[in-house]
C-alpha cells in the first residue's frame, strides 16, 4: 500500500508544481528588459449608468463588453512602466481621450513618470476598446532593467493621436447659454445707450478724471445702464464661482447653496440665484459707500467712485468670463497646477483697483487727501482683507 501512495505522491506534487510554473511563466511572459511588479488582470472596472460610476468589472454579468478601464495611481508607481497588450486589435484610451491603437499580440510601453508630467494627476483612468470581455487584455506595471528591445512599441507624447471625444457636459450647456444671455444684455444695452455702453467699456475712461466730463453725471448709480451693467458684472462673478465650484474650488462655502450633481437646468438656477446674491451685494456696498461719505464729507465723490468700480469690475470679470469660457470648451486642465495661486489674480486686480481709484479721485487738499484714504479704505481693503480670510 505504501509503494502505491509514494508514487502517486510524487506525480501529483510534480503536477501541481509544473502548473504554477507555467502560470507564473504566463504572468511574466513580457520582454527581457522588463521585470512585472504587478498585474492589474484582477482590476479591472466597468462603467455602470446606474451608479453613474465605474464599478469591478464582473465575469458573469459584464463579458459583452467592449471597454475596461483601470485607475492607474501615477504616485505610488513613480519610476516605473506600464506594459499593454491585446490579442486583438484594440484601441488606447487615457482620460477619455483616444491616444493609440493597439496592435495584436505588441507589447506598448506607458512611463508613468512621463504620464505624470503630462496629465499632473494623481491618478489616471486608462481604458482598452477592444473584443468582448478583458481575458484578451493585459496591462502590467513594471521595472525597467534596459533600455532597449526590438519587441516593445514605445510610445511617447509626440506620437499620441490624442483625439477627444465630444462632451456635452452640463457646464458646457450651461456655459453657452449664459454667454448668449450676457451677449443679449449687452447689446439691448447699447442700442438704449450706445454712447454711455462705449465710455464704460473703455478702460481708458477709469483714468479720466475731469471734472467737466465725469460720467457720474450722465450716469447714476441707479439709472438703467448702470443697473443693467451691474447685472451683467453679477452674472459673470457668478460664472467664475459656478466654475470654480464644479472643479472642487469652493470659494466662500458656495458649494452649500448649489444644487448637488446638477443638470443644465439646476445650473441655471444657480447661477440665477448667485447673480441675484452678487446684486444685492453690490447695491447694499453703494449704501455703505453712501453713509461713509456723508461722514466723511465726501458725498460729492460717493457716485463718481461707485461708476469706476462698477466699470473696473465689469471688465475684469468679462475678461475672466472669456478666459474660463475659451478654457473649458477646449478642455485645458489648468486649475490642478494653479490651484495654490487661484486667489492671486483677484487679489492683484482689488489691489491695483484701490490704487487706481485713489489717483482718479483727485483730492484737493491733505485733510480731504486723508479723508479719501480713509474712506477708501473701509470700501476697499478691510472687505478685501475679510474676503481673502474666508474665500477657501
Amino acid at each position: 500500500m505504501k509503494s502505491i501512495r509514494s508514487p502517486f505522491f510524487w506525480a501529483f506534487f510534480i503536477a501541481v508544481t509544473l502548473s504554477g510554473t507555467c502560470s507564473v511563466a504566463a504572468i511574466r511572459a513580457v520582454p527581457g528588459q522588463f521585470f512585472p511588479v504587478f498585474d492589474y488582470h484582477n482590476d479591472w472596472l466597468v462603467y455602470n449608468d446606474q451608479y453613474k460610476n465605474y464599478v469591478p468589472f464582473s465575469q458573469g454579468v459584464n463579458e459583452g463588453t467592449r471597454f475596461a478601464s483601470l485607475y492607474i495611481d501615477l504616485i505610488k508607481n513613480r519610476r516605473y512602466s506600464l506594459l499593454v497588450q491585446v490579442e486583438n486589435e484594440g484601441y488606447l484610451f487615457l482620460e477619455g481621450a483616444l491616444q493609440s491603437k493597439l496592435s495584436p499580440g505588441k507589447w506598448q510601453e506607458l512611463s508613468i513618470d512621463s504620464l505624470y508630467k503630462v496629465y499632473r494627476k494623481d491618478e489616471l483612468l486608462l481604458t482598452i476598446y477592444g473584443s468582448p470581455g478583458v481575458g484578451d487584455k493585459t496591462v502590467l506595471l513594471c521595472n525597467k532593467k534596459k533600455q532597449s528591445d526590438s519587441g516593445i512599441v514605445t510610445n511617447t507624447r509626440s506620437g499620441f493621436i490624442n483625439i477627444k471625444p465630444i462632451s456635452f457636459s452640463p457646464f458646457g450647456n450651461f456655459a453657452g447659454i449664459a454667454l448668449v444671455i450676457i451677449l443679449i444684455l449687452n447689446v439691448w444695452i447699447f442700442n438704449l445707450n450706445p454712447l454711455s455702453f462705449i465710455r464704460l467699456i473703455n478702460p481708458i475712461e477709469f483714468f479720466n478724471n475731469d471734472p467737466r466730463d465725469q460720467l457720474s453725471k450722465i450716469n447714476k448709480p441707479y439709472s438703467n445702464t448702470v443697473i443693467f451693467f451691474v447685472v451683467i458684472s453679477a452674472m459673470m462673478m457668478s460664472f467664475v464661482v459656478i466654475y470654480f465650484s464644479i472643479n472642487k474650488v469652493n470659494l466662500f462655502s458656495v458649494s452649500t447653496i448649489l444644487s448637488e450633481k446638477a443638470n443644465t437646468l439646476q445650473i441655471l438656477g444657480d447661477f440665477c440665484i448667485l447673480s441675484l446674491i452678487f446684486f444685492l451685494l453690490i447695491y447694499a456696498k453703494y449704501v455703505c459707500m453712501v453713509l461713509a461719505g456723508n461722514m466723511l464729507n465726501l458725498d460729492k465723490q460717493v457716485d463718481i467712485i461707485f461708476i469706476k468700480i462698477v466699470q473696473s469690475s465689469y471688465l475684469f470679470y468679462a475678461f475672466a468670463f472669456l478666459v474660463i469660457f475659451a478654457l473649458s470648451f477646449n478642455h485645458i486642465n489648468w486649475l490642478d497646477a494653479s490651484r495654490p495661486y487661484i486667489l492671486f489674480p483677484f487679489l492683484f486686480f482689488y489691489l491695483a483697483r484701490f490704487a487706481g481709484l485713489y489717483v482718479v479721485a483727485k483730492p484737493t487738499g491733505s485733510l480731504i487727501n486723508l479723508y479719501l484714504f480713509s474712506y477708501l479704505c473701509v470700501i476697499e481693503i478691510i472687505p478685501l482683507i475679510v474676503s481673502m480670510k474666508f474665500a477657501l
